[in-house]
């Protein structure tokens, strides 16, 4: 499952650049996050929602949906892969 989550950061202008990203819940990435985990146990339980799990389903997906968050961006890393894709290594 992944939701659409709005990020953004100031450049090196001073300029907000803002956009939208997917976040995927993860089983195994997201197990010991404390708003996925009941989510990815909820999965396991019931596998899909239907009609007698759609409410406790939708309490769990706002909690995780409240929390989730794109990770900021990591500037050194971003410039490590500019560098080897300008050297074709990419």
């Amino acid at each position: 499952m992944s939701a659409r989550v709005s990020y953004g950061w100031t450049n090196s202008r001073g300029i907000d650049v803002r956009g939208w990203n997917h976040v995927t819940l993860c089983a195994g990435c997201d197990a010991d996050a404390p708003h996925a985990a009941p989510l990815i146990t909820w999965f396991h339980v019931h596998g899909s929602v239907v009609g007698d799990n759609c409410e406790e389903f939708v309490v769990l997906l706002t909690d995780w949906a409240e929390h989730v968050r794109v990770p900021e961006l990591d500037q050194a890393a971003l410039e490590e892969e500019i560098d080897a894709w300008r050297c074709g290594e990419l």
